[in-house]
C-alpha cells in the first residue's frame, strides 16, 4: 500500500526524523566502530543477527547510515502492514474518497510520531504486531501466515522482549479479524512457537559472558529505570557505587558489581508501593493526556460505538478495555511507559476497538474474499445512504442528528489542529536540539587521531536524525556512561590503548600521557569529573581534571566540557 509509505517519506523530507533516545545512536557507533577497535558484530540485548550484517555493511561503506536504513525499511514494512489491515477493514464501511481521507488522519494523529520520533523499540513492537494483525485477517491463506510468521521473527531479532509484548497487544485484534478463536488458533499456536523457539535457541546460544551482561543490565535497570530498588550504602566504597550508578558510570566494575548489586540495593515494598508507583502513574497519566488526547478521545469514542452498536459483543469487549488499562498501568507503575511503548500500545487499542465496532461477528473462510469482491457495490450502497437507500448496511454507524454531526465534524477539525500544531512544535524542539548536539560532536571530533575520552555525553545522541552517520573521525572513543560502557568491546578497547581491562587504571594510565600528540581528549560533564577525580584520587594517583578554559562562558556544549590533566603536587 503506497499511501503510508508517500506520507512517511513526506514526513521525513518535510519534518524530519529523529531519535527518541541514545540507545539508537549508541547502536550505530557500536555497529559502526567508533566506540570500539573495530565494527561490533553483536550486542547482547539488541538486533540479534543484524548486527553481524551490520558490521560488515559498515566496514565495506562506513559513509552509509546503515542501521537508520535498515529500521527505515522495517518500519516502512510495519507501515505497509498496519494500512492494509485498516484499509480491508474500513473498505465495506465507507466510501473510497472517505476512506483515503480516515487513513490520512490515523496517520496523523496515530502514526506520524513513529517516523518524527525514530526509535528501535517502536519498530519491534509494531513490527510484531502487525504482522500477527495482517496474517489473521487472511486466515487459511498460506502466504500471509509466512509474512506474519516472518515479521514477528524479525521483530524478535530486534528487541526480544518487545516484539514478544506486541505479539501478545495483537492477540485481541487477530482473534476479531480471524472471526473466531478458533480461525485464529493456527496462527496464534504458530507464533508461540515460533516464539518458544527463539527464546530457547537464544537462551542454548548464550555464552558466559552475555549472560552476566544481560543479567547486570536487568539489575541496572530495577535502578535507574524503574526505580524499584533503593541504596543502603554501608561504607565509602558503598556510597562510591551507588553515586558511579546514579551518573550512569557502568564501566568501572571494582565499584559497580554484582556484590554492590545483591548487598546494597534492596527492594523496599512500602516505599515503592507508596510513593513511587504513585508518582510514576501520576507523571505518566498527565504526559497521556498531553501527547495522545486524539488517540484517546478515539478510543472513547469507538468504546461508545461498541456498546451502542454491539450489544452481543459487550462482556468481551469490557474484558479487552480492562486488559489493554490494566497493561498500561503495570508498565507505567511497576516498570515504565515511554512514549516509544505507549504509543505503539495505543495504537493497537485503537485498532482492536475498530474491530470490535466495525468486522462481522462471524465469518466463513471465504468472508474476507466476499468483503473484497462487494466493496464496490458497500460503497454505491453507502453513498446512496442520504436518499435514504441502503441503510441497513451502515447499522454499525450510529445516527446523529444534523446538529450532532455538525458539532462532531467541528470538534474534530479542533482536535486535529491541535495535535498539528503541537506536532510543528515538537519539531521545532527536535531540530534545535539536533544542531545543538550536531555542534557539540563537530567539536568534539576536531583532533582526528587522539583518545577522546566520553563522560555524560550520551544524550548528544538524541534528536540526531537517523538517515545520516554521525562520526569522531579517526581516533578512538572510550565511553564511561551509559549501558555501552559494560559492554565487552569497552573492555577490549581499554586493553588496547594502555594494556589494562580495568576502567580506573586506563584512565590513571592515559592521565600520564602528555605528548601533545598522544594526551587524551577529556569531554565531561561537572557531575562526572567530580566523580571521576575522586576516584583516581583514591590510588594515589597525583592528577586532577580540570576545565580546559574555567572562564569560558557556556555555549553549544552546554553542560558537557572539554577538561585537561593537571598534576597536583605530593605533599
Amino acid at each position: 500500500m503506497l499511501l503510508p509509505l508517500l506520507l512517511a517519506l513526506g514526513v521525513v523530507l518535510g519534518l524530519g526524523s529523529y531519535f527518541e533516545t541514545s540507545d539508537d545512536g549508541s547502536l550505530a557507533w557500536m555497529f559502526s566502530g567508533v566506540l570500539a577497535r573495530q565494527p561490533v558484530a553483536s550486542v547482547p540485548l539488541y538486533m540479534h543477527g543484524y548486527g553481524h550484517l551490520l558490521a560488515a555493511a559498515y566496514t565495506a561503506a562506513p559513509a552509509v547510515p546503515w542501521l537508520g536504513l535498515l529500521l527505515g525499511g522495517l518500519l516502512a514494512l510495519t507501515s505497509a502492514l498496519w494500512f492494509a489491515v485498516l484499509e480491508r477493514l474500513l473498505r465495506p464501511h465507507v466510501p473510497p474518497g472517505c476512506l483515503m481521507l480516515l487513513l490520512v488522519v490515523f496517520f496523523g494523529l496515530a502514526w506520524l510520531e513513529h517516523w518524527l520520533w525514530f526509535s528501535h523499540a517502536r519498530v519491534a513492537l509494531l513490527l510484531a504486531a502487525g504482522g500477527l494483525m495482517f496474517a489473521a485477517q487472511r486466515p487459511g491463506r498460506r502466504w500471509p501466515l509466512l509474512l506474519g510468521l516472518g515479521a514477528l521473527l524479525a521483530a524478535w531479532l530486534i528487541r526480544p522482549s518487545l516484539a514478544g509484548l506486541g505479539a501478545a497487544a495483537a492477540v485481541p485484534v487477530a482473534v476479531g479479524l480471524a472471526g473466531s478463536w478458533r480461525r485464529a488458533v493456527p496462527l496464534l499456536l504458530s507464533a508461540g512457537l515460533l516464539l518458544g523457539l527463539a527464546f530457547g535457541v537464544a537462551v542454548l546460544g548464550q555464552t558466559p559472558s552475555d549472560a552476566q551482561v544481560q543479567a547486570r543490565d536487568g539489575q541496572l535497570a530495577r535502578i535507574l529505570d524503574y526505580e524499584q530498588l533503593r541504596s543502603f550504602p554501608r561504607t565509602a566504597a558503598d556510597s562510591l557505587g551507588t553515586a558511579a550508578i546514579s551518573l550512569w558510570l557502568l564501566g568501572d566494575s571494582g565499584v559497580v558489581d554484582p556484590v554492590l548489586h545483591s548487598e546494597v540495593y534492596r527492594f523496599d515494598a512500602a516505599d515503592f508501593m507508596g510513593r513511587v508507583v504513585p508518582a510514576k502513574l501520576a507523571q505518566r497519566a498527565g504526559l497521556l493526556l498531553r501527547d495522545y488526547f486524539p488517540v484517546l478521545l478515539a478510543l472513547l469514542a469507538t468504546a461508545g460505538a461498541v456498546w451502542y452498536t454491539r450489544r452481543n459483543r459487550r462482556r468481551g469487549f469490557w474484558l479487552v478495555q480492562a486488559g489493554f488499562a490494566l497493561v498500561l498501568i503495570g508498565l507505567a507503575g511497576i516498570l515504565k511507559l515511554p512514549p516509544r511503548l505507549a504509543l505503539p500500545l495505543l495504537d493497537c487499542w485503537l485498532v482492536t476497538n475498530l474491530v470490535f465496532w466495525l468486522h462481522p461477528a462471524k465469518t466463513s473462510a471465504d468472508a474476507c474474499e466476499e468483503m473484497a469482491a462487494v466493496s464496490a457495490t458497500n460503497s454505491s450502497r453507502i453513498a446512496s445512504s442520504s436518499t435514504g437507500e441502503g441503510q441497513e448496511e451502515m447499522h454499525v454507524w450510529p445516527k446523529f442528528s444534523p446538529v450532532l454531526r455538525y458539532a462532531g465534524a467541528a470538534a474534530g477539525l479542533l482536535i486535529i489542529s491541535l495535535y498539528a500544531a503541537k506536532t510543528w512544535h515538537r519539531h521545532h524542539v527536535l531540530q534545535e536540539e539536533r544542531q545543538r548536539h550536531e555542534e557539540v560532536l563537530t567539536i568534539i571530533s576536531r583532533n582526528v587521531g587522539r583518545v577522546r575520552v566520553l563522560a555524560g555525553t550520551n544524550d548528544l545522541l538524541k534528536s540526531l536524525t537517523p538517515f545520516r552517520t554521525y562520526s569522531l573521525g579517526p581516533g578512538p572513543a572510550l565511553l564511561l556512561t551509559g549501558w555501552p560502557a559494560h559492554d565487552t568491546s569497552q573492555t577490549r578497547l581499554r586493553r588496547a590503548l594502555t594494556g589494562t581491562a580495568d576502567q580506573t587504571e586506563c584512565l590513571r594510565r592515559l592521565a600520564r600521557q602528555h605528548s601533545p600528540n598522544l594526551e587524551p581528549l577529556w569531554f565531561l560533564t561537572p557531575e562526572t569529573v567530580a566523580w571521576l577525580n575522586g576516584r583516581l584520587g583514591s590510588g594515589g594517583a597525583p592528577v586532577q581534571l580540570v576545565p580546559q578554559a574555567p572562564s569560558q562562558r557556556p555555549g553549544p556544549m552546554g553542560t558537557v566540557r572539554e577538561y585537561r590533566v593537571r598534576r597536583v603536587p605530593k605533599p
